[in-house]
């Protein structure tokens, strides 16, 4: 009997929802985890489902700049959103750019494996600070202790979503240094990163707007 009556007890404590403070943690965790796997999977549109709002107005954004900027407006823009700009410019028609919506924009990047492919598989948080509708989560080093960079999220229609606008940050610092090590121009160095991701050959034409 005493055995039973244990079981049922700790059956019920195991049944209770999590603490209210909890909770969001956790789901924002999920949320981080399916980000992951479907950037590892390169499912476009399983990533696209999880990140917010503004990053799918971030990138349509950006194909508004692939059919629309010189070489003297792409100068005036930071390093990063220069080369997704002319990612999408080199690796899309017109016409597809103009069509398409930003949730399938980052579905096609993340298809393509140009955000964190690689990096994708070492990447992990720590705990979720929870401020009303916003969050944040310190990515970690490979030793487990929290590094000075954040991943953000915001809460929209009832789910947690990640903020791709500020990943897209850190990915600038990331690419910032790597241009500054490798020697080349800034303009060497996009045309560089634009053949690796699309495997073209391409030359000083991707800097002028489609006709």
């Amino acid at each position: 009997m005493k055995k039973s009556l244990y079981s049922l007890l700790v059956f019920a404590v195991l049944a209770l929802p999590l603490p209210a403070a909890a909770q969001p943690a956790v789901e924002v965790r999920e949320t981080f985890l399916t980000y992951k796997t479907a950037v590892i999977l390169s499912d476009g549109a399983g990533a696209a489902a999880v990140v917010s709002s503004d990053s799918h107005t971030y990138f349509r954004s950006l194909a508004e700049q692939a059919l629309t900027f010189d070489h003297a407006d792409l100068q005036q823009i930071a390093l990063t959103e220069r080369l997704y700009t002319l990612l999408l410019r080199t690796a899309l028609q017109p016409n597809l750019l103009d069509s398409m919506s930003g949730s399938e924009l980052v579905a096609f990047t993340i298809d393509r494996g140009w955000i964190g492919r690689n990096g994708a598989p070492r990447l992990e948080i720590g705990t979720s600070v929870i401020e009303g509708d916003s969050a944040s989560a310190a990515i970690l080093r490979p030793d487990g202790e929290e590094s000075p960079y954040d991943l953000q999220f915001v809460r929209q229609q009832g789910e947690w979503r990640l903020d791709l606008v500020a990943l897209m940050e850190l990915i600038h610092v990331a690419f910032q240094s790597e241009q500054e090590k490798s020697g080349l121009s800034e303009d060497e160095f996009v045309m560089r990163m634009i053949e690796h991701g699309t495997k073209q050959t391409v030359g000083p034409e991707i800097w002028d707007p489609p006709s």
